[in-house]
Parts: structure tokens; sequence; C-alpha cells
């Protein structure tokens, strides 16, 4: 029984290694994951509260067609800040089949290749973003993740020298 549970939990580990491990290979210049279609945004501040609290992980859909009055999701690169912002769109203007400059209130026109995705269509997942961004931060990666790895893989290592030692043996006890 012991070594189900312990199977099981080594299984869940490396599904979450290599989870968070195509989070971070899948970030874009904005460091926000982005897996096909889907932006994986976790809410780090109360700005966008009541809609969305301070941890939750908000994953956006950006294939949905954005329209006047729909609050969508944008990157504000304003003073070299980048931040998530949510707005309601006011207007839109085509540019190209592929490009659209979107109108947010307070007037701040922003490209469609900043923009995210509505929150109409938006999956809310409570307080995982913490964990989620404790798991993609440098030393979360390192603790959790790289480390365990390297003991695992040094412990691997000392398991074999130890078979070479003892098959070492077993030959030259054989031998006399």
């Amino acid at each position: 029984m012991k070594k189900v549970v312990l199977n099981i939990l080594f299984i869940v580990y490396v599904i979450i290694a290599i989870f968070v491990t195509i989070c971070l290979l899948s970030y874009n210049d904005f460091k926000v994951t982005e897996l096909g279609d889907y932006s994986l945004v976790i809410i780090d501040d109360k700005e966008l509260s009541p809609e969305y609290e301070k941890g939750d992980l908000v994953i956006v859909n950006k294939d949905k067609e954005i329209k006047v009055g729909d609050k969508a999701f944008f990157y504000n690169t304003y003073n070299r800040e980048i931040e998530i912002k949510l707005g309601e769109v006011i207007s839109l203007e085509k540019i190209t089949d592929k490009e659209t400059t979107y109108t947010f209130e307070g007037n701040r026109k922003i490209s469609s290749q900043y923009v995210l995705g509505t929150s109409k269509d938006v999956t809310v997942i409570n307080k995982v973003g913490t964990i989620l961004s404790i798991l993609e931060s440098k030393w979360g990666f390192l603790f959790i993740i790289v480390l365990p790895t390297l003991l695992a893989f040094v412990h691997q290592i000392s398991v074999v020298f130890s078979e070479l030692r003892n098959s070492k043996k077993e030959v030259q006890n054989k031998e006399k």
C-alpha cells in the first residue's frame, strides 16, 4: 500500500513538473503563459476586484471575437510598466484582416496584438494563480522542481555505483 501511494505521489509530482515547465517555456514577452489560443493570467493584485480576486488563475480565450461593449483583457504598456488591465471596448477600427485597433474607456487605443480576449468566456480557478506564480518563480522552480530532480538523479547515480561495487565484490569472491 505504501508503495502505491508513493508511486501516485511521484506521478502527480512529474505531471506538475512537466506542466510548470511547459508554462515557463510558453511565456510571451509579457511573462504570461500562452497555450494555443489561451492565456493563463495570474491575478496578482486587487485592481481587477470585484470580478477577480488576488490569487485567481484566469484562463482567457483569445479566439473569440471582441465587439463594442465587451469587457476585454489587454496589456497596458504605459510608462514601460507591463500590467494586465480589464476595460470596456468603446470602439474598434479594422486595419487589416488580422489587425484591429480597439479603443477602451479612457480613450486608450490598443492594437489587437496587445488584447488577450473578452471577460465573457473566461475560466476562473480560485487561488490556483498563487500556487502557479510560486511554481513559476525562479526560486519556486529551483526548490520545487530542479532540486528534487537533482537529488533523485544523484541518488540514482549512487545506486548504480553501489551495484557496480557489489557486483565487483561478487566477482572477486567467486575468483577466490
